[in-house]
């Protein structure tokens, strides 16, 4: 909305922040994220980011946890579902590490 409103005033969102950060300090990333119903949008908003398929993305993996279990759930629980996403995340070439639930 804000590029939408500001549009003389360069405006950069939580995705592409993320993705240029990783960018910046490790060789490829890779988004955990909370369940996979958006999946399929968010590879379309990196590889639009990026400006292509890029080897740098190792992908999205989901932790199979809902966004209020992230907040109020059993706090072993959601440990340890990060751990193993994050493991996932590692074994699929990402060297950072980015969490990408911002609420979806």
């Amino acid at each position: 909305m804000l590029r939408e409103t500001l549009s003389f005033t360069p405006t950069v969102g939580i995705l592409e922040s993320a993705i240029t950060r990783s960018l910046l300090i490790g060789k490829r990333f890779g988004i955990i994220t909370t369940g996979s119903g958006y999946m399929y949008e968010r590879y379309n908003e990196v590889q639009s980011f990026m400006g292509a398929k890029s080897e740098r993305f190792a992908g999205y993996i989901p932790t199979g946890l809902g966004v209020v279990e992230l907040r109020d759930g059993d706090r072993n629980h959601v440990q340890l579902e990060m751990k193993k996403s994050s493991i996932r995340c590692a074994e699929a070439g990402a060297d950072v590490i980015v969490l990408g639930c911002a609420g979806s």
